[in-house]
This record gives structure tokens, C-alpha cells and sequence, in this order.
């Protein structure tokens, strides 16, 4: 087992610059298949600029935020008196098992707002390429490893975990462009363009679906699944309206502690960062203190 890992590990660096080089490369065809639509404005290419500039951001908090997510699972593992052994049938299990624990950590982070307030930050570009997919926020990594741990704890190994988590999240890149139309069989197993597209749609037949990120049947099964039907308005319900990435990242924040200001009781306050992003108190029945 240890010889596997070892050589997993070896690896790694090839791996990702392979997905690096493959992710470059279908952002440049895609930029140039663009220019030749003459889809490229000025507009657009601002938003571009916001997406990568978000990116930026991010990659000064990259390393440090790497360190806590893979360090967390060894430090956990530590823990875990048993282990599952590597091979490529385990291996793919726990690709399977991290698959479906991204699906529940993408539905909690759309229904929780405090979660929301930082993965809101992707979905916030009204256009929709490959540069969408850069736009992620550097919190992210210090808080959602937390939903991974029960990979560990059940004895996969935590390098494992890592890796495939990687992956998980690596083949997704491919999925933010509307270059790629419908994919027939392909759609019933294996998350599309065309399925993630309507995930980044703020239209209300597409909100809170497909939050897959390898497989669409945990959609399927759990009823989140919607298929394409119509070209989605892409971005939040309510448009952010700026290209800077400092403003980007502070947007929802900002929103919330509006919201916590104008919470009558601990409740409200509760509910503010807890429930859904459109959550709002109900005021119809005026209190004694209201009515004075």
C-alpha cells in the first residue's frame, strides 16, 4: 500500500500540470472560437478580467489554504485505528464517495448563507466561459474540507482522498462553456456543459439544480436535476454589477451584515446566516413594541 501511495504522490505533479496544460488549452480554443463568433465586447472582456482577477486573489491564499485541507485529513486519519487498502477498485470507491460528498457540500452551500456568502462569488458572472470557472473564492479551501472528512474517517487513505478530490474538482473546468451543446448518453451518467450551464442560470426553472460535479445521477436521484430547455440568464437573481474582484468577494458579506443590522432579536439574526440566501423574516404580525 505504501509503495502505491508513494508513487501516487510522485505523480501528482505531472498530474496536475497535465490538467493545467489541458484546462489552458480549452480557454485559449475557446477565446478564439468566441472572437471569430464576435461574441468578445468590451463588456465581455471585462467580466473575463473580473473572473481572473478574483483568480488572482485566490492563488496568494492557494498554498496556505492547500496545507489545511490536506492537512487536516492526515491529521485526522491519525486518529483512525483502521484503514481501507489502495488499489484501483478502492481508489475509484473513494472517487465515487467524494463525488457524492461534493454534491451534498454544493446543496448546503446554496441552502446555508453563510456558506453561500463565499461560493455566491462564482456564480456571480453574468457570462458564461471558461474564465467563469475561475472564479472562486479564496475561502473556500479553509472551510470545505470540513465536508470531506467523512471520507477519512471512514479509512480511505487521506492522500487518496486529496487526489481524487483534486480531480473532482479539476473535471469541472471543462464543464463552464456554451461552445459544447448536449451530449446523448454521455448526459445520463457524467455531469455536461449543458447540465451545469442551467446550474449557473438564475432563471427560476433552473435555481438550485444540478449541483453535480462528476455524476448526475445524484441529482437524478435526489430530485435537483433539470435539463437544459432554454439559453439561462447567467449570474446572481440580483446582479452585482461590478468588475472589481475586491468588491466581488465582499458583495454577499456586505449583504449580510445589512441584514444582521436590521435583525429585531437573536432569531432573526439566526435565520439571517443560517437560512437560504432569499430568506426573509416574517414581519406581518406587529409585536406590542412594533405597534408603539
Amino acid at each position: 500500500m505504501e509503495d502505491i501511495v508513494l508513487k501516487m504522490e510522485q505523480n501528482t505533479e505531472w498530474v496536475l500540470l497535465a490538467i493545467f496544460v489541458f484546462s489552458m488549452t480549452l480557454a485559449i480554443v475557446e477565446f478564439f472560437y468566441e472572437l471569430y463568433k464576435k461574441k468578445i465586447n468590451k463588456w465581455r472582456l471585462g467580466e473575463m478580467w473580473a473572473s481572473f482577477s478574483v483568480f488572482i486573489v485566490s492563488q496568494f491564499f492557494e498554498k496556505i489554504g492547500t496545507v489545511v485541507f490536506a492537512g487536516s485529513f492526515i491529521v485526522v486519519a491519525n486518529f483512525i485505528p483502521w484503514q481501507i487498502p489502495v488499489n484501483i477498485w478502492t481508489t475509484l470507491l473513494c472517487l465515487l464517495f467524494v463525488d457524492f460528498l461534493y454534491y451534498i457540500e454544493h446543496v448546503i452551500e446554496h441552502r446555508v448563507r453563510i456558506l453561500w456568502s463565499y461560493h455566491s462569488i462564482h456564480h456571480s458572472s453574468p457570462i458564461y466561459n471558461y474564465t467563469t470557472a475561475l472564479r472562486v473564492s479564496f475561502i473556500e479551501n479553509f472551510i470545505t474540507w470540513i465536508f470531506y472528512l467523512p471520507a477519512v474517517i471512514i479509512g480511505f487513505n487521506p492522500y487518496i482522498v486529496f487526489l481524487v478530490f483534486v480531480l473532482v474538482l479539476s473535471y469541472q473546468f471543462w464543464l463552464h462553456t456554451e461552445i459544447i451543446g448536449k451530449l446523448g448518453w454521455f448526459e445520463k451518467i457524467f455531469m455536461t456543459p449543458s447540465q451545469h450551464r442551467v446550474h449557473h442560470g438564475s432563471d427560476k426553472l433552473y435555481l438550485d439544480k444540478n449541483f453535480g460535479a462528476l455524476l448526475s445521477i445524484w441529482d437524478r436521484m435526489f430530485g435537483t436535476f433539470q435539463e437544459e430547455q432554454h439559453t439561462p440568464n447567467y449570474g446572481l437573481t440580483t446582479q452585482i454589477n461590478t468588475i472589481n474582484p475586491v468588491k466581488i468577494h465582499l458583495h454577499e458579506y456586505i449583504n449580510i451584515y445589512k441584514d444582521l443590522k436590521s435583525a429585531r432579536n437573536l432569531k432573526e439574526a439566526w435565520g439571517f446566516l443560517v437560512k437560504g440566501p432569499d430568506w426573509k423574516p416574517n414581519r406581518s404580525l406587529k409585536t406590542d413594541s412594533d405597534a408603539a
